[in-house]
């Protein structure tokens, strides 16, 4: 498929997903409350699960890390941490 045809059928889906939106607000399907309620929800469970798992994987990486006493490059850095958390 060719990127145009790509792009133009990406525009018509994007196109007809907003007109069948506005036809289930006009037509009271759908409450705009309930929806910017149910969007706001979704951002704060999806950041607060991005904080978290990078936490975790910063958490893991550091704690594998720790296994190695010395590195050329990472052994400065461990030493900046060490000195700054003392």
């Amino acid at each position: 498929m060719s990127k145009s045809k790509a792009k133009n059928l990406q525009n018509i889906d994007t196109k007809s997903v907003v007109m069948a939106l506005e036809y289930l607000l006009a037509a009271g399907y759908v409450s705009k409350k309930r929806l910017y309620y149910e969007n706001f929800m979704r951002g704060l469970f999806f950041s607060f699960g991005s904080i978290v798992g990078a936490a975790i994987v910063a958490t893991i990486l550091l704690w594998f890390l720790s296994f190695f006493d010395t590195l050329p490059f990472i052994n400065d850095i461990a030493e900046a941490i060490r000195g700054s958390v003392k």
